[in-house]
């Protein structure tokens, strides 16, 4: 999606997590002035230089995190933050990600770097996007999947993007959330 303003073309993900971002905040019904930070991994193959081949089957995945307050998002453009996202991961580039493992090398202690559900819930937020994987391709012997999925959103404050078994170009959103904040963010999710 191309912005209007400037040609600069944002991807589905940008969007789809600048509207999921906007309405679990709202839904939570965060102060103003509340900090809240979105989570979301980052594909490393092909942001290192030179890039790691195709084939490659390591885990190149890298989490990154940008911080907004809740009126801000409450208030903005929709297109500032698609903007917020898009910028953050324009900055993920080779050098960044270099620092990155730099740094973790240098960590006595790996577990202090574990995130789980102390990380995500409420105020923030990880949205994990599953609708590039092929899943649907899959076949065991037993025909094509119904369903793929997580079996559970274990942490509050996770959503994944899961593409649709119909090959419809929908997409479905696996999520946790508390309960009165999920009524909401059900409604709010909708209107656009």
């Amino acid at each position: 999606v191309a912005n209007a303003n400037g040609g600069i073309k944002y991807s589905s993900f940008n969007i789809l997590a600048a509207h999921i971002w906007r309405c679990v905040s709202k839904a939570r019904g965060l102060p103003a002035d509340q900090d809240t930070k979105l989570y979301f991994p980052v594909d490393g193959r092909y942001r290192l230089d030179p890039p790691l081949p195709p084939g490659y089957f390591g885990n190149v995945i890298f989490t990154t995190a940008l911080i907004a307050q809740a009126g801000d998002l409450e208030t903005e453009s929709f297109t500032d933050t698609i903007k917020r996202i898009h910028e953050r991961l324009n900055q993920i580039n080779d050098e960044y990600l270099r620092s990155a493992i730099d740094y973790i090398e240098k960590v006595p202690d790996l577990n202090t770097l574990v995130r789980g559900p102390h990380t995500f819930r409420c105020p923030n937020l990880v949205v994990v996007p599953w609708n590039w994987l092929p899943i649907y391709k899959a076949d065991f012997g037993w025909g094509r999947p119904r369903y793929m999925g997580p079996g559970n959103v274990v942490q509050e404050g996770k959503i994944y993007i899961l593409p649709s078994p119909t090959n419809d170009g929908s997409l479905t959103l696996a999520a946790r959330l508390e309960i009165p904040h999920m009524k909401v963010f059900e409604k709010l999710i909708y209107e656009f």
